[in-house]
């Protein structure tokens, strides 16, 4: 791609919705054209025949069964048994917020 214009520069600063200073529009006319350059010779690749890749460790997801172990549970007064003040089967804290 050749260098982009001061028109062009301006035009992506609207789209990403930037009031760009004349200093500004000259630094970024460069860096633009060094970024579209890149991603240019990127999409020039030969990636036929390539397949995708979202990860590369060979990890994978492991899931078990959402299901109650009752043997590993506390029991409501078990739970609450270390609790300062409870309320109907409740802990009963100071208030975190604000009226």
């Amino acid at each position: 791609m050749s260098k982009l214009t001061k028109a062009q520069v301006l035009h992506v600063g609207k789209l990403a919705k930037l009031s760009l200073k004349q200093s500004e529009v000259e630094k970024f006319k460069v860096q633009l054209t060094s970024i579209f350059d890149y991603v240019d010779s990127i999409a020039k690749m030969k990636t036929q025949g390539v397949p995708e890749t979202n990860q590369v460790t060979g990890i994978t997801n492991r899931f078990r069964k959402d299901e109650i172990i009752r043997d590993t549970m506390l029991s409501q007064k078990e739970a609450l048994s270390g609790a300062k003040k409870t309320y109907k089967g409740y802990f009963v804290i100071k208030a975190i917020f604000d009226k």
